[in-house]
């Protein structure tokens, strides 16, 4: 690949403010673009922007989600295919599948006909935009509808500009759906306007593996350089667990009782904002275990939003579970919900499988996020390098103090393999790939047919454990087997996950750090708890770097954090930790949030007064009083406010009076 970086210049923080940035793209070829960071509005930039553009998702709940974001935009349309393929990503594909997720039967000739409407509805979007002036033409589309438009719009396909948003999931998906990745990869060959997008890029040595990829120019957003306060590093606060679904229970049950962690956020005028978290959205890539916490925790439909794959089956799980805390949930009763658009109401719970890791906008102000990743269980081991950054990117409020934060849950692996053991099955597979596609081959003609369709059925059912063959159909042609490289190099990244990420509690936390700032919490925990003495308590507390303090707030008692937001560690130190003292303290601050200080020292004090020292006490003490402000007056106070000096104040005697001389009104005050 031919690497790049260009530099994101200083002030802009989202892509739509980039004015020049397209005469540094490349033009008239495919390219890979890292964002290198989540939220930065490149996606919204391709949907608003003054070319036409398809932009091509991997999840259907990630397109529903932009198009109710951009209703007002007549030239943007999202085209929904009812006889697409289902997601699966749900799925636990460690074990075989005896038979795939029921769907709807579809009648083959009304399928042919949707498809015919499809074809004329999208001409028909195209005509209208240019004849309408309705603006530059956009589609929203599943990677497996993109040939659909394809097909329609041969003639100009070019004059599109093809984002493939969130590519990353091209690999990481291809274990799930046996032919759609492969399809869709071949439906873009030969088009020249084709951006491969994408925060979090599978990693360099695999795209290597790819003839599509290894040859392209790959551009990365260099957001630090010119300005490093764009890059935040999330906060992760890992916890070593023995099991998932108990752990999520503990979770739902401390805020069904309303032990609700809050926040002392500081404003910019002094005045200090308590934010309490009162919603949750936790991450577990398991339906079943997503319906275990819905029955044990009593869960309802009122307090809590299932956003999972779609599809009958799910649909049907997580209806018997709300069922059995609600029984007048019937099956006209819809269970699986939609990510709430901003400024729609959140509901206390959120509970997310993979098919909303990459791109939903949850525009929540308080929510706080808890992922649970599982190493020994294919669909419940979170990839610490791909999925956990696009997790952490879902919350898009900044005003929510839990923005850039998460829960992590983990348990390792215990089914150790060791480098060489997997390079002898991988190999094995291989072979038995190469042999199956040249049997095909060999086969008559008139059997061919038959043995594809055999080989479609194994690929689906197996998920690659024996083989990697898929069994595609390219635009309108008949079944046939290929190799199907990304299911190789899916499996070699989930090989990786297992034994090296979540090889043990070391090993997770070396991870961690590549892409988040994360420490070991429980040591410090623990030491705290050892202390007797409680002053010595904090004081140990406060002598931790802020980073570490902050993480620990959920597991220690909220005086802790507190005063430790409200007073900070200076104070706490000059308070010499005497809970007595700090406590008082936090209360005074905490009563008068409701007083206008500022306001009352600017009107009972103007520029170019002098006031005697011996008079500044008596005089704030009198209008302390008057608005209800509990601080014991110090005459230093007035230089919070204005800039003074002091001076000489002559008294009728012919003696003068040490004061104060105010100047002006301090800077920023």
């Amino acid at each position: 690949m031919n690497k790049q970086t260009i530099k994101v210049p200083k002030g802009i923080r989202y892509i739509s403010e980039w004015k020049d940035l397209e005469d540094k793209l490349p033009k008239g070829e495919p390219f890979i673009l890292n964002k290198t960071i989540t939220g930065c509005g490149y996606t919204e930039y391709c949907i608003t922007n003054d070319r036409p553009t398809i932009i091509c998702s991997p999840r259907k709940v990630l397109l529903e989600n932009k198009e109710d974001q951009h209703q007002d935009m007549p030239n943007l349309l999202y085209l929904k295919d009812e006889y697409a393929t289902f997601e699966p990503f749900d799925m636990d594909i460690s074990k075989t599948i005896s038979k795939l997720p029921k769907k709807e039967e579809k009648d083959k000739e009304k399928a042919k006909e949707y498809s015919e409407y499809m074809k004329t509805k999208i001409i028909e979007h195209w005509k209208n935009c240019s004849i309408k002036n309705l603006g530059p033409c956009k589609f929203l589309v599943t990677y497996d509808s993109f040939r659909k438009i394809k097909e329609a719009l041969s003639i100009v396909i070019n004059n599109f500009t093809i984002v493939v948003d969130e590519f990353q999931s091209i690999f990481c998906d291809s274990r799930f759906k046996s032919d759609t990745e492969n399809s869709f990869m071949y439906s873009l060959q030969g088009l020249t306007n084709v951006l491969y997008l994408s925060a979090t890029p599978m990693m360099d040595e695999y795209l290597e593996e790819l003839d599509e990829f290894k040859n392209l120019t790959y551009i990365e957003l260099d957001w630090e350089t010119e300005d490093p306060t764009r890059v935040i590093k999330p906060l992760i606060v890992p916890k070593q667990c023995r099991s998932i679904v108990e752990e999520a229970k503990r979770v739902v049950s401390t805020y069904k009782d309303g032990k609700f962690i809050s926040l002392a956020v500081p404003r910019e005028d002094g005045h200090i904002d308590i934010i309490e978290s009162r919603e949750a959205v936790l991450y577990v890539n398991s339906v079943k275990n997503i319906c275990d916490i819905i029955r044990s925790c009593e869960l309802t439909l009122d307090n809590t939003n299932i956003l999972c794959a779609n599809d009958y089956d799910n649909e049907k799980k997580v209806r018997d579970a709300f069922k059995k805390i609600d029984p007048s949930i019937t099956t006209k009763t819809k269970c699986i919900g939609k990510v709430p658009k901003e400024g729609e109401p959140h509901k206390m719970f959120t509970l997310c499988t993979r098919t909303v890791y990459l791109g939903a906008d949850f525009y929540s102000t308080n929510a706080r996020s808890f992922i649970f990743s599982d190493a020994n269980v294919d669909c419940l081991s979170v990839d610490i390098t791909l999925d956990l950054p696009q997790i952490l990117g879902r919350q898009r409020l900044d005003e929510n103090p839990w923005k850039n934060q998460a829960e992590l849950y983990y348990k390792t692996n215990t089914r150790e393999k060791s480098q060489e053991e997997f390079k002898k099955e991988l190999d094995k597979k291989y072979e038995q790939t190469l042999n199956l596609i040249q049997i095909y081959n060999e086969t008559s003609p008139a059997l061919k047919h038959s043995l594809a369709e055999k080989y479609q059925s194994d690929a689906v059912k197996s998920t690659y454990k024996k083989d990697y063959v898929a069994v595609n159909s390219h635009m309108g042609s008949d079944l046939k087997p290929v190799f199907n490289k990304l299911a190789m190099i899916s499996e070699k990244r989930s090989f990786e996950i297992q034994q090296y990420d979540y090889k043990d509690r070391f090993s997770v936390f070396n991870s961690l750090k590549k892409k988040s700032d994360v420490e070991d919490i429980d040591k410090y925990i623990d030491m705290i708890k050892s202390i007797p003495d409680t002053a010595e308590k904090y004081k140990y507390f406060c002598s931790l770097p802020e980073i570490i303090s902050i993480s620990m707030f959920p597991y220690l008692p909220s005086s802790f954090q507190n005063y430790y937001t409200v007073l900070g560690p200076e104070r706490m130190r000059a308070l010499w930790y005497d809970v007595t003292k700090m406590r008082k303290e936090y209360e005074r601050i905490m009563e008068n949030q409701g007083v206008d200080i500022k306001t009352a020292m600017l009107t009972s004090f103007s520029i170019g007064d002098k006031i005697p020292k011996s008079e500044v006490k008596d005089k704030l003490k009198s209008l302390y009083d008057s608005i209800g402000y509990s601080k014991t007056p110090k005459g230093t106070d007035l230089g919070d406010y204005f800039i003074i000096k002091n001076c000489k104040i002559p008294k009728p005697d012919g003696t003068r009076d040490n004061g104060y001389e105010i100047l002006a009104i301090k800077e920023g005050d």
